[in-house]
This record gives structure tokens, C-alpha cells and sequence, in this order.
């Protein structure tokens, strides 16, 4: 892991985490962790969000039952020893960017403080808002997995900066992913991804989300 001295060695040392040892998170790290998303940016301040923290074991396990994408579920929901999850009133069309940002922030406070997170996108929201009694008038963008992690997590390949950089306009862009045709292609790639990389056996697939 990437000794952590700077901001650029935190975004570096992130992780999508989705091994979890069954340790429990003291509640005053997860408050940490949920007030650096209390300060991250929000359009004209309206600050529209609101987090819940979920430990209990069954309401833990009847989102994980019903989180899903494609028909895939993700087993760290069950794994990981918290949630949180990242729900906001319906007061500008910039709310759901909002909540992502507070996610961002959710994810790199977690790192900085050793622990391991993966945001899950994928999953019917209307579901998992009533499981966790979350009023109609709110949207539910998504939610974190938080816990220990359990082993060491490969830093995925990335693009290089400069195929993906562009000064002043658009032109002369050099590579670059072209359109993706829909999640299922978007999950076709995943998959050619991780087979190139011989990580991944048939069983840890269905612990792999689509976010790194």
C-alpha cells in the first residue's frame, strides 16, 4: 500500500474493498468518517443530504437480499461489519450530484483512517428506501460498505493522464474509451477486464461490483 503523506497518495491508496474482516468499527470513526461528508460541496449550500449508519445484522442482510444489479448481488453488503448509506431531499435537480460528492468524501476519509469502502450504485431504489424507511420525497443514490479490510487490494489499471487530458477544447483527442452501448456492454468489458488480469475465479465474481 502507498504510504499516505499527501492528498495525491490518499486518491492513489483508495480501494473498492470487498473482503471485510468481521471486526466492529467504534461508532466515533464512523461519525468521523460521515462529518468529512458533511463538509463536502453542495450546489448554492443547500446541503440536502442525510446518512445512515447501519450495524444491525438483519436490516444489514434484507438490503443485501435486495441490492442488486442485472441479477447480481453484491455478498460484501452481508461482509462488511457497516453501511452508510447516502439519501437526499429532492431540492434542486443537483441533489443526487451532491450526495455523490458527500460519497467521495465518505470514501476517502474511511482510507485515511485504514479503513476499506465500496459504493454500490447498483440496486432498485425503491426497495432498499423502504427497507430502510426512507421517505418517498428523498432520493437514495447509493450507499458505502465500510469495514477493516481483510488482505491487500491491487490498485486496478488506470488510464494514463495523458489520454484523457485536453487543454482549452476537445480536439485532438487521442484514444480514449469510445461510447459504451448500454450496461450490459459496460459489464462485458468488466468482465474482459478482470479475465486479462487472472485475478478473479468464478466465485469472486459475484462479490465484484462495477466501480474501483
Amino acid at each position: 500500500m502507498i504510504p499516505i503523506h499527501t492528498f495525491l497518495d490518499l486518491a492513489r491508496t483508495r480501494r473498492s474493498i470487498r473482503r471485510y474482516k468481521p471486526d466492529h468499527v467504534p461508532e466515533e470513526l464512523l461519525r468521523e468518517v460521515v462529518e468529512a461528508a458533511r463538509w463536502a460541496p453542495s450546489a448554492v449550500n443547500l446541503q440536502p443530504w442525510e446518512f445512515i449508519i447501519v450495524t444491525d445484522p438483519e436490516v444489514k442482510a434484507q438490503v443485501g437480499r435486495n441490492a442488486r444489479y442485472f441479477g447480481l448481488r453484491w455478498p460484501h453488503i452481508h461482509e462488511a461489519p457497516a453501511l452508510i448509506v447516502v439519501c437526499a431531499r429532492k431540492v434542486s435537480k443537483f441533489s443526487r450530484d451532491d450526495c455523490i460528492f458527500a460519497g467521495a468524501n465518505i470514501m476517502l476519509a474511511a482510507t485515511d483512517r485504514g479503513l476499506g469502502t465500496c459504493w454500490i450504485g447498483g440496486f432498485d431504489e425503491r426497495v432498499i428506501r423502504g427497507i430502510l424507511a426512507v421517505p418517498e420525497d428523498y432520493i437514495l443514490p447509493g450507499f458505502c460498505t465500510i469495514g477493516y479490510p481483510e488482505g491487500e487490494t491491487e490498485a486496478p489499471p488506470k488510464r494514463p493522464l495523458d489520454e484523457m487530458l485536453h487543454r482549452n477544447t476537445f480536439q485532438g483527442r487521442r484514444g480514449g474509451l469510445r461510447k459504451l452501448r448500454g450496461p450490459l456492454e459496460v459489464l462485458g468489458r468488466i468482465l474482459r477486464l478482470q479475465g486479462r488480469r487472472g485475478q478473479m475465479t468464478e466465485d469472486r465474481w459475484q462479490s465484484h461490483d462495477i466501480s474501483e
